[in-house]
């Protein structure tokens, strides 16, 4: 795209502007001067040197200042009844026997989870049906259970599960958990 004559003057004028815009806001302008530090106040000694804090004649604290040296020392709180001080107290017999015992470790939670193979009951045949069994126990009311194989694509095969296979099913009665048994 081609810039006319009166976009390329209109486009320099306002760069131009701006330029000397920002030149002028950048001036130094006067400056402060710095403000006065006062002289340090530690003790000096009769030779001039600075004495060290906790020498005899100057104030306590850090760096030999104590703060206002002029007010009075405030007077020790009154004892009111039942108030005592740690170091008046003699030791007793609580306070000299044994730290309490720790307590026993708690017993390692029971693994969650399907139990061991010697664990897991076999399920029991049905007579004449191969690809069904029944489950021994409390979960005898729950009737047949296919045990039929299937293929990658989902589709059953006609043919058993191989004897001793585990297998884990979802229990109906008790949602969340399951029930595992061998096919006999």
């Amino acid at each position: 795209m081609r810039l006319s004559l009166i976009r390329f003057f209109l486009i320099l004028v306002v760069a131009l502007i701006s330029g000397v815009a920002c030149k002028t806001r950048n001036n130094a302008g006067t400056m402060m001067p710095p403000a006065e530090v006062p002289p340090s106040e530690y003790p000096v000694g009769a030779d001039g040197q600075p004495l060290q804090p906790g020498a005899p004649g100057t104030p306590g604290g850090r760096f030999g200042y104590a703060g206002d040296s002029g007010a009075p020392v405030p007077p020790p709180p009154p004892a009111t009844p039942g108030s005592h001080d740690v170091r008046d107290l003699e030791p007793t017999d609580s306070m000299t026997s044994a730290p309490p015992e720790a307590p026993a470790a708690p017993e390692p939670p029971k693994a969650s989870g399907p139990p061991t193979s010697s664990e897991m009951q076999f399920a029991n045949r049905v007579p004449g049906d191969p690809l069904v069994v029944t489950l021994p126990g409390s979960n005898s009311s729950l009737g047949p259970i296919s045990v039929e194989k299937y293929d990658s694509a989902g589709n059953p095969t006609g043919e058993p599960l191989k004897r001793g296979t585990q297998v884990q099913i979802p229990d109906p009665n008790n949602p969340g958990k399951k029930i595992y048994f061998k096919v006999p």
